[in-house]
């Protein structure tokens, strides 16, 4: 029987963590450059056009559905807008040069905590704040290439395989996975036609877009 029960279970999650961490670490010795789209494809179309993704977002035992709608509405300013299945608008997340605001939000989800947790969760899945950024490079076992970067206590991880296609974003705070991103490219539509992403912690957060094909 053990004697120091908290003891071995703090020691275990530290283990786990550091495991966690250590997963998305390159062996070799990291290359020091700065991220451009030469190492990963945007998924925000750089040239202007609205992308729509039929989204669900699962938040504080609330489920929502309906339609993202992403668009570069000038060289600094991007609208990321929510809208239900009925047409209501839920939300309207601006970026404006490195700057991230709720320019509208539906009054009953206009609490400080989920609108922070929108603004980081849907800022990481679409990269809105990577690009020009000083990025550490490796490679894994797999051929994918990661890219860490690594922002005071924030570290996330970036794996890439061949054509510059994201597949997996990891993001930690403080040592501790905060947030696991899967993507999937679609090499017809020359997008990401789906993305899916999971926040830990107290406030679990699960969100899922499904690229809206437009009609020829």
């Amino acid at each position: 029987m053990l004697r120091y029960p908290k003891l071995y279970l703090l020691l275990s999650s530290l283990l786990f963590l550091s495991c966690s961490i250590s997963k998305y670490k390159s062996n070799t010795v990291p290359v020091s450059e700065k991220l451009s789209y030469n190492h990963l494809l945007p998924v925000i179309n750089p040239g202007g056009s609205a992308t729509k993704y039929k989204a669900t977002i699962d938040v504080l035992n609330k489920h929502f559905s309906g339609l993202v709608i992403v668009k570069r509405t000038d060289s600094i300013t991007t609208h990321v807008v929510f809208i239900t299945e009925l047409g209501m608008k839920m939300f309207d997340l601006e970026k404006k040069d490195t700057a991230f605001n709720m320019v509208y939000v539906f009054e009953p989800m206009n609490k400080p905590n989920l609108v922070s947790v929108l603004k980081t969760n849907f800022k990481n899945m679409l990269l809105m704040d990577i690009y020009g950024k000083d990025i550490n490079t490796g490679m894994t076992k797999k051929r994918e290439t990661v890219y860490e970067l690594i922002d005071h206590k924030e570290k996330r991880y970036f794996i890439v395989k061949d054509a510059n296609q994201l597949v997996k974003q990891a993001n930690f705070f403080k040592q501790k996975k905060s947030s696991l991103v899967n993507y999937t490219y679609n090499a017809e539509i020359k997008s990401y036609e789906k993305i899916q992403s999971l926040q830990y912690g107290l406030v679990k957060v699960r969100i899922e877009l499904n690229a809206v094909r437009e009609a020829n």
